[in-house]
């Protein structure tokens, strides 16, 4: 996990690529995104992992993102040919985020699969903690072996360097992932009985909680999917807060840049990702000792709000060091929150069996927005430009930052909305199928809508 985590360390080197080759902002905002698309698309990663196992998924990890690093690394070695071929490196990009989640979803589904469900928010948060430890760590590298002191001449970065060793790191992580990942048949009746004989209850007793402690497990894929409210809910809101979390991340050396702070760019760029290795243990165990009386949604919408009104005053006041610390580790803990939670909540309200596949398909959201949103940023960016493609100063990012914010606060209706439903199955005793779904078939029996 914290080797396909590194993907996101692009804020650390972004200015370097764009020295490096002379791009525009509009070009290496889509460098950043076809990184993000890459490891979005996680359909062919989950059906692979559901049908072929962890290990060939870990296989073709290997492969895929080692060739995409290696192809990476080759474009140091003539960069006037990559100059003037940008779509090049856009492919290059693509090829190493794909291979990242490959690995990705081998680790998490094999882990997810091979506890108890009660343990889910624990194993999701202790997984996706180490997911962000990768930009936290080869930020880290990158900043203080790589980039050699070159804070203002970023060209004169050992950006080579830096891609060939990500190479060999994926090459060594995938061999390890195909000796050591492998499904554990569990029991969920076995667990059970050993936690309540070790209270020393009496059989029969036992026999009743076991029955009471196995969880309903329904299992949602496909259509049926599509048409449910709190799938849509769950959907726009990952869409927009992970779309506008990762515009924030891969430009957070545009922006220190801007405001003459490059020297802040390591320490920004791996405390960014510290705080969300916080909080993915936070918001997994935090979840899962308070989900009988608030459910996940809530503990999102918490982080959601924090987020938006952080963001509202970065459109005035980001040059400020202090508030863009702030700013930076309050996306860290929105992101955690919402890369631990998202996950854990589609397993338990669509079911493990087809977890990859919604999960996969859902991310797959994410690339697109992410997309949009990057391409939006470096537009507004380069309007503002001058000859050597830069931009100084805190009008360099209003409107981006008026978009973010505004996207904070439709993700935050949307867990408001989630939240709501969760609430209300809690207190009417369950869902009503009518009423959860978008779409119901004519002839629908009017007197399902009463609780």
């Amino acid at each position: 996990m914290i080797a396909a985590g590194s993907v996101y360390a692009f804020g650390a080197y972004i200015n370097a690529v764009k020295a490096h080759f002379n791009y525009t902002q509009s070009q290496v905002e889509i460098l950043g995104s076809m990184s993000n698309f890459g490891i979005s698309l996680g359909f062919p990663a989950g059906m692979m992992c559901e049908r072929f196992g962890p290990r060939w998924t870990s296989l073709a990890a290997l492969l895929i993102a080692s060739l995409g690093y290696s192809l990476l690394y080759s474009t140091t070695l003539t960069q006037p040919f990559y100059h003037k071929n940008v779509w090049l490196q856009y492919i290059y990009f693509f090829i190493s985020g794909f291979g990242c989640i490959f690995m990705y979803m081998a680790s998490l589904t094999t882990s997810m699969n091979n506890f108890h469900p009660k343990h889910r928010g624990k194993v999701v948060g202790i997984l996706d903690a180490s997911f962000s430890g990768g930009p936290a760590l080869f930020s880290a590298l990158y900043g203080t072996v790589f980039a050699v002191g070159h804070t203002k001449d970023e060209e004169n970065q050992n950006l080579g360097g830096f891609y060939l060793m990500t190479a060999i790191a994926f090459g060594v992580v995938g061999a390890l992932g195909i000796l050591l990942l492998k499904h554990v048949t569990f029991d969920i009746d076995i667990e059970v009985s050993k936690i309540i004989n070790a209270d020393g209850g009496e059989e029969e007793e036992d026999q009743r909680t076991t029955v009471q402690a196995k969880p309903e497990q329904r299992e949602i894929t496909g259509v049926k999917l599509i048409r449910r409210f709190d799938f849509h809910y769950l959907l726009w809101a990952y869409i927009f807060c992970a779309g506008l979390q990762l515009t924030f991340q891969n430009n957070q050396g545009t922006y220190l840049k801007s405001y003459n702070l490059e020297k802040y760019t390591t320490l920004f760029t791996t405390l960014n990702p510290i705080a969300g290795i916080v909080s993915k243990f936070f918001a997994g165990f935090l979840s899962d000792a308070i989900m009988h009386k608030v459910p996940r949604a809530g503990v999102l919408l918490f982080f959601n709000v924090v987020q938006t009104i952080c963001l509202g005053l970065c459109i005035f006041f980001s040059d400020n060091l202090v508030l863009f610390t702030i700013v930076d580790i309050v996306i860290g803990f929105a992101n955690g929150a919402l890369w631990c939670l998202t996950p854990t909540m589609i397993s338990e309200f669509y079911g493990m069996k087809n977890f990859a596949r919604n999960w996969g398909t859902m991310m797959l959201g994410n690339a697109f927005g992410g997309l949009a949103m990057q391409e939006i940023f470096g537009a507004l960016y380069d309007l503002k430009t001058d000859s050597d493609n830069q931009c100084f100063g805190l009008h360099c990012f209003t409107w981006s930052f008026i978009m973010i914010t505004v996207l904070s606060l439709c993700a935050t209706v949307f867990h408001f909305g989630l939240l709501q439903k969760k609430l209300d199955e809690t207190k009417y005793e369950g869902e009503n199928d009518y009423v959860e779904m978008c779409c119901t078939p004519d002839g629908q029996n009017e007197t399902s809508l009463k609780y």
